[in-house]
């Protein structure tokens, strides 16, 4: 995860049905992985495949939820909200999608790559 000095650290959260928020916490735990790393690489991945909508968005409102938390760069977190405003989507159903795809990939390190 290359970060620049000067950019500052903020948290990106939204909140995830708890049972994805502990698959997704024990299997970063197993990979030896921060959460927040993890996050960070997903954002940029997505970003950078032009913020895919793939599957249609599961009504997260009727599911016990936790944050799921990330640290990442301001300037990450800012363009990722602007794609997410753009593509009309909250920042919420969008990490849902991220963790349920990494963890659905079997392996999870398949969708993990280390920038």
């Amino acid at each position: 995860m290359a970060k620049k000095d000067s950019d500052e650290i903020v948290v990106v959260k939204g909140a995830i049905p708890k049972t994805l928020k502990l698959r997704f916490k024990v299997i970063c735990v197993q990979k030896e992985l921060e959460m927040s790393e993890v996050l960070e690489d997903l954002i940029r991945q997505w970003i950078q495949a032009d913020a895919p909508i793939t599957e249609s968005f599961v009504d997260l409102s009727n599911q016990e939820s936790e944050d799921v938390k990330g640290y990442v760069p301001k300037s990450l977190k800012l363009q990722f909200k602007m794609l997410c405003t753009q593509k009309r989507v909250t920042i919420r159903s969008v990490l849902y999608m991220l963790i349920k795809q990494w963890i659905e990939m079997g392996d999870c390190t398949c969708g993990y790559l280390p920038l």
